[in-house]
């Protein structure tokens, strides 16, 4: 995924779906911590005496923290308030939709993986107002919020409408995961988390052999997938 350019080359935080809502901070962060938790199953032996192997299975979602601050010292009408609403807006769900707005943070060239953005949920945000005007205009805050990575779960389909017809049913072999099940059909195991989400997986190391996993159709996995 290419980030667009940034104003100045500011730290910025836009909805994905809509480049007007976005917030443009004053100063870029001095540290960025992302981090993402590996699973992985070994099971012991104990006619053995080495470590049991690792079978890997899957990974769970980057979580993205960041500390900003939003200074409006020099602007023509002195407030940050606009872009507080922003933030706050951001952690309410809107109407008539299921899901929350999936944000792209955009600074500098440092990438998570192959990507030069980040796109996640905001997760958590904190606003520290540090100053303010004589008439109690908010001027300065400093800003702490979580993103975590994620995709929208796959619409669901009408089963008369033909889109059933497209998806397959696969029947999981011993020592397979998600991940090797989504390389083998797609050529792509990063999007075990479709599949997971279509199936209702929470737990994909509790899966067993013999299992029935049901298969997205590609234009879910386009849509859905990254």
């Amino acid at each position: 995924m290419t980030a667009p350019s940034t104003p100045s080359g500011k730290a910025t935080l836009h909805e994905v779906d809509d480049l007007s809502a976005s917030v443009t901070f004053g100063l870029n962060p001095t540290q960025i911590q992302f981090s993402r938790n590996v699973k992985f199953n070994r099971d012991a032996n104990a006619n053995s005496k080495a470590d049991p192997p690792a079978q890997f299975t899957g990974t769970d979602a980057t979580t993205l923290q960041l500390q900003l601050l939003l200074d409006a010292m020099t602007t023509k009408d002195g407030s940050i308030q606009k872009q507080i609403d922003q933030l706050v807006k951001w952690t309410n769900v809107p109407e008539n939709k299921p899901n929350p707005p999936r944000l792209m943070f955009n600074w500098g060239s440092l990438k998570i993986g192959s990507d030069s953005a980040f796109v996640g949920f905001l997760e958590q945000l904190r606003v520290t107002i540090e100053m303010f005007s004589k008439d109690g205009v908010p001027r300065r805050a400093s800003i702490s919020l979580s993103l975590k990575s994620g995709v929208y779960a796959p619409p669901a389909t009408n089963p008369t409408s033909g889109a059933e017809m497209s998806r397959r049913r696969r029947v999981l072999q011993r020592g397979q995961s998600l991940q090797s099940l989504a390389y083998d059909e797609f050529r792509d195991a990063g999007a075990w988390r479709v599949v997971a989400e279509l199936n209702g997986i929470d737990d994909p190391t509790r899966l067993r052999p013999g299992q029935e996993v049901l298969l997205p159709d590609r234009r879910e996995l386009t849509n859905g997938h990254r």
